[in-house]
C-alpha cells in the first residue's frame, strides 16, 4: 500500500475515534451534575455582583463631577452625576429590599 492511503487511513481513523469521544463525554455531561457547594454559592453571589456593577458607573461619574468641580469646572455635571446618583442608590435599594425579603 502506499503510504499517502495508509497516511488517510490514519487521519480517518484519528477523527473517528475524536468524534467518538466527544459525543461520549457531551453524553455524559447532560447526564452527570456536580453540584458542589463552590457553584451553589456562586449562583446567590451573582446578582449582588450585578447590582454592585449596576451601580458602579454612577459613582464614578459622582466622582468626575466632584473633582471637576474642586477644579472649578460646574457645567451641570454636578446636577446630573446627583440625579445618577440618587436613581442609582433606588435602584440598589430596592435590590436589598427584595434580596432580604423573605419568601413563603
Amino acid at each position: 500500500m502506499s503510504s499517502t492511503f495508509i497516511a488517510a487511513l490514519a487521519i480517518l481513523g484519528t477523527m473517528v475515534l475524536t468524534s467518538l469521544y466527544g459525543l461520549a463525554t457531551a453524553a455524559l455531561r447532560r447526564r452527570v451534575t456536580v453540584r458542589s457547594p463552590e457553584a451553589a454559592t456562586l449562583s446567590k453571589v451573582v446578582p449582588a455582583v450585578n447590582a454592585l456593577l449596576r451601580a458602579q458607573g454612577p459613582q464614578m461619574q459622582a466622582l468626575v463631577a466632584i473633582l471637576e468641580a474642586q477644579k472649578g469646572v460646574c457645567n451641570g455635571n454636578v446636577d446630573e452625576a446627583l440625579r445618577v446618583t440618587k436613581a442609582a442608590q433606588d435602584e440598589f435599594d430596592q435590590f436589598l429590599v427584595e434580596s432580604a425579603r423573605v419568601l413563603t
